[in-house]
């Protein structure tokens, strides 16, 4: 696009001559013959770059220049000044109210011209710049409304994946039950459950979805929804997660699974029996404060290959006992020495707080993690659940 100076002049020659030399390069001149009239012009028209001498009647070229660089719309405009006036006070007032430049009288059009395309060249590139900036700040302004936007609806569904977890545990004579979720993200792929069976027993569910965020939690609410339902028709534990890690193989585009621990409890009895998916087994503390690790062997994750079978296991829970589910992001919690909790740190919260109700050993052990971990950013979802038989 062709620049457009704008010549401010009280002198038909030096107007003429200045036309002369702009022309011939291409330039548009638009001409004013004092600062007055330049500010009328500059109402209709923008100029690139100004021309302007300093003595003219009625408004002179330093009281013109002022009023320029006032305007917002015209404060970026480059002006330099044609004079005869060489005096050092006169130019340091010129640069003090805005002026680029000084081009003495009379001038050379090699030199003139010079100064002129530096100058519409510095301006170009500063309005591209400004362009490019008022650009990015538009953009980041929309990335930063998107952003929000998923923030509000992850937080919304971080606390529908919560919802769907039940809040207490089933109302049964002799026994009592508490659990609690923290995600390291938005959402988590952590879960429990306490499952009321037809049979008067109660199901409990402990597992870890691979990977986090939005993947694993989708599929968390697909294996839970699919256990929850498979439990009322399958009366034993192995069975149950046999068909549910069937049903998950076939609805597992992304190619993860899950780590599942699935016990029933009897409250009548006492009895617990459980399978295990590939999780970490659960912790019993003893009344005596002793503690075991369930043990048993094991099978695949759920999610990974059809066709797999679960071996069964049952254990009694005596009165006073307490048996404690958990996810790994309790033992690998990492404080800021890029240390982790471990197993030795919750057997020994546990065996010092398993005498306090279900809820609150959880907080307990939560407090011991959280205390260890300081500062350090959570890096996995953390989930408990405990179990205790009371008479």
């Amino acid at each position: 696009m062709t620049a457009r100076i704008l010549v401010v002049d009280d002198t038909p020659a030096n107007i003429q001559t200045l036309a002369a030399t702009l022309k011939p390069q291409g330039y548009q001149v638009s001409v004013a013959t004092n600062g007055q009239q330049a500010l009328e012009v500059m109402s209709r028209i923008q100029p690139d770059l100004i021309l302007m001498d300093i003595m003219m009647p009625e408004m002179d070229g330093f009281e013109a220049c002022e009023r320029i660089k006032a305007t917002p719309a015209w404060h970026e405009i480059p002006i330099i000044f044609l004079t005869a006036k060489t005096e050092t006070a006169d130019l340091v007032k010129g640069f003090e109210l805005g002026a680029v430049d000084y081009v003495a009288k009379p001038f050379n059009a090699h030199e003139l011209l010079a100064r002129v395309n530096t100058h519409l060249t510095i301006h170009q590139l500063r309005s591209s710049l400004a362009a490019k900036n008022a650009e990015m700040v538009e953009k980041n302004l929309a990335l930063e409304a998107a952003r929000a936007q998923i923030t509000r609806e992850l937080d919304i569904a971080r606390a529908l994946q919560i919802a769907i977890l039940p809040s207490r545990f089933p109302d049964a004579q002799g026994c009592l039950g508490a659990a609690r979720m923290l995600p390291a993200t938005s959402m988590g792929g952590d879960f429990y459950d306490f499952i009321e069976l037809p049979d008067g027993r109660i199901g409990v569910v402990m597992a870890d979805v691979s990977g986090k965020g939005v993947p694993a939690a989708f599929f968390m609410a697909v294996a839970r929804t699919n256990l929850r339902n498979l439990a009322a028709y399958f009366a034993m534990p192995g069975a149950c997660l046999a068909h549910t890690n069937d049903v998950l193989c076939t609805q597992n585009p992304m190619d993860l699974f899950v780590t599942v621990f699935y016990g029933i409890y009897d409250p009548a009895t006492g009895l617990f029996c459980y399978a295990n998916g590939g999780h970490n087994p659960p912790l019993l503390r003893r009344a005596d404060t002793s503690i075991e690790v369930l043990s048993g062997e094991g099978g695949l994750v759920l999610g990974a290959m059809p066709e797999m079978t679960y071996a069964e296991h049952s254990i009694q829970i005596q009165p006073g006992d307490r048996l404690v589910f958990y996810t790994d992001g309790v033992t690998e919690a990492f404080n800021l020495a890029d240390e982790a909790y471990g197993e030795a740190a919750l057997l020994d919260t546990i065996r010092t707080h398993g005498r306090g109700e279900a809820k609150t050993l959880i907080d307990a052990i939560f407090s011991s993690v959280t205390a260890f971990a300081g500062q350090a950013k959570q890096s996995d979802d953390i989930t408990l659940a405990v179990l205790e038989r009371n008479a």
